[in-house]
């Protein structure tokens, strides 16, 4: 798989797991039948920290600087420094809503409305996020890259498997993973 191809599933594989924190999340508002699962917030929190932040974005950053001196129109390097905010701006809201479920958990006090609402922007982020890059970095990376440049970056993807959607599934994600794939399979039901 090139890294490319890898960055595009992983598009695919943080979408699903969007997709599960949204039901689970939305288990705090008043009219759901449904408890919250905290431990399972907490591991696709950790997930989207330690996978996304610390290695899909890194791998994305790498390539933009490759690409961002092929760019001739300023629009497309004005979306690359969005996209490049962007990266900075989720890292910080998935560390902030790491620490305020945290404390869920810890039967502190945190109100409900105000975490549902950073919940919300944080989802519509990562969402907003990910169309940008598949709808402007991608296509340039297919398109201006060398093999060259995609060979040097290839090598860190060989580093880090994905621990939740990848070959080898690490086993503190393994119930998140459970969880994920009945979610799928029985999407009227959260």
């Amino acid at each position: 798989m090139t890294v490319i191809e890898q960055i595009i599933k992983d598009h695919q594989h943080m979408t699903r797991l969007l997709d599960f924190l949204d039901q689970e999340v939305s288990r705090y508002r008043d009219d759901n039948e449904y408890a919250p699962r905290i431990n399972l917030i907490l591991e696709a929190l950790d997930y989207l920290h330690h996978y996304p932040d610390a290695f899909h974005h890194p791998i994305e950053s790498r390539l933009m600087v490759r690409l961002r001196p092929r760019l001739e129109r300023q629009n497309d390097r004005i979306q690359f420094d969005l996209i490049e905010n962007q990266h900075q701006q989720i890292t910080a809201m998935t560390q902030k809503l790491n620490a305020a479920f945290s404390s869920v958990a810890k039967d502190q006090v945190v109100p409900i409305n105000l975490l549902l609402s950073e919940y919300v922007l944080y989802s519509e982020l990562q969402r907003e996020h990910m169309e940008l890059e598949n709808q402007y970095m991608i296509p340039a990376m297919q398109a201006l890259l060398s093999e060259d440049d995609l060979a040097q970056v290839q090598d860190d993807l060989k580093q880090m498997a994905d621990p939740l959607f990848g070959a080898h599934l690490w086993e503190m994600y393994e119930n998140l993973y459970q969880h994920i794939a009945e979610s799928e399979l029985m999407p009227d039901v959260i």
